[in-house]
């Protein structure tokens, strides 16, 4: 893992962080939204839903072999593109891989992933994740969301027993099936065959947070979705070509004056009145989803910058004129007090 192609960052559990990333690597169309409900009808209202990724705290024995109907298979890898986790620190980025090169009908994967995925799909697990740990322009996207350091060490810490380790698996439906993706396992888990695997999932991932005591709560679910803006559009256009249907036949009662023409004309400023509110709401939440994106690439920006040359020279200056002792020591006295007004859990 000291080697060139083993030198991975950790990367957030964002939304943000990954639809940019998923962006950078050329893919369209496809967006990350976090979720905080596995009810099936949320789901379908965000749908195309492409598959899931689930964040969770790693333990050993956790895992399939008590949930009924799953099974484990090398063999499934011929059917569903499924890679070996090789190097650490990548299973965010080969949980998202997981779910857009098994979905590669539905997504214009680009450039970058349509000849990874060319290039690698005849591999065995093994060597798929190792193609991914050897391609510089996935890890090269990956890294762009490195953190500044103040100090850096070529040292590689091994976690502990006493260390807490998150790993992301994925679950995406392949060939009328359920399947869970975790590359540490030698094969991709069939959880059975589904009609409806937005309802399926949910009880899948809520047996496996059972594994977990009730005190634990460190779980993130997030959705690979079609992008909301372009989806949201195309109903705004078939909102404005019904109106457009509507306004017309409205034209032509007005000239007619019989009272059923007039009755009619009434129905149809209703149903226009209907469309157009349903417009605005359209409109509404076009607005909110490009605020939203708007603040992905805000944090991303502030993620990335290395803001220590400025608290560096900040420090020295307040230092120079004599003020660091007195900040520190103000800034001691206001964390006593926030500790102190911390509620007891």
């Amino acid at each position: 893992m000291g080697s060139e192609n083993g030198n991975w960052c950790l990367i957030e559990s964002d939304p943000g962080v990954f639809t940019e990333l998923i962006q950078n690597m050329g893919v369209k169309d496809v967006q990350v939204e976090e979720l905080y409900s596995l009810d099936a009808d949320t789901l379908r209202a965000i749908a195309p839903v492409h598959g899931l990724i689930f964040l969770f705290k790693w333990q050993p024995g956790a895992g399939h072999s008590e949930q009924p109907g799953a099974s484990e298979s090398a063999a499934d890898s011929t059917k569903v593109y499924f890679a070996q986790q090789i190097i650490q620190n990548a299973c965010a980025t080969q949980a998202i891989l997981s779910v857009l090169l098994n979905r590669s009908e539905d997504i214009e994967l680009g450039e970058t992933l349509s000849n990874f995925r060319s290039f690698s799909v005849d591999l065995p697990p093994d060597m798929r994740g190792l193609a991914l740990t050897n391609c510089d322009q996935i890890r090269d996207v990956h890294n762009s969301f490195v953190r500044p350091e103040a100090f850096l060490s070529d040292e590689q810490k091994p976690a502990t027993k006493d260390d807490d380790v998150f790993h992301f698996i994925s679950y995406v439906p392949v060939g009328g099936r359920l399947y869970e993706l975790d590359g540490l396992k030698s094969g991709p888990i069939d959880h059975g065959a589904t009609s409806d695997w937005l309802s399926d999932v949910g009880e899948v991932i809520q047996r496996r947070m059972s594994e977990y005591s009730q005190s634990e709560i460190r779980f993130n679910l997030l959705a690979v979705i079609g992008d909301r803006r372009k989806i949201l559009g195309k109903q705004i256009t078939t909102v404005d070509a019904d109106i457009t249907k509507l306004m017309r036949q409205l034209e032509a009662l007005r000239l007619d004056d019989r009272s059923e023409s007039r009755e009619e004309a009434d129905r149809i400023e209703t149903q226009l009145g209907v469309l157009n509110s349903e417009r605005a709401g359209l409109e509404h939440m076009v607005e909110m989803e490009n605020d939203k994106f708007a603040k992905y690439k805000f944090d991303n920006s502030l993620r990335k910058h290395n803001f220590i040359p400025m608290v560096y020279q900040l420090i020295r200056g307040m230092a120079m004129k004599g003020t660091l002792d007195s900040a520190v020591e103000q800034a001691k006295k206001l964390g006593k007090k926030r500790a102190r007004q911390q509620p007891e859990w």
